[in-house]
């Protein structure tokens, strides 16, 4: 599976052989600015790092729940 952000410029190329098939859905997020979707995505991927050390993880959970759309 392959995620684009909305905001994100991509294309395909055309088949050269065979034969493309695709699937297509939209998501949305519950938390609506990119900028804190950013911070949230950098964060729980370095708390996911240190994980190992200990680290507390409910950092990430308690601002998704702080930035989520109710």
């Amino acid at each position: 599976m392959v995620l684009y952000n909305g905001g994100t410029v991509h294309r395909v190329l055309p088949v050269t052989r065979g034969a493309r098939m695709a699937a297509f859905f939209w998501i949305q997020s519950m938390v609506r600015d990119a900028a804190r979707r950013g911070i949230l995505f950098e964060l729980d991927n370095t708390l996911q790092q240190l994980a190992g050390s200990g680290a507390d993880h409910d950092a990430c959970v308690n601002l998704l729940r702080q930035w989520a759309d109710s």
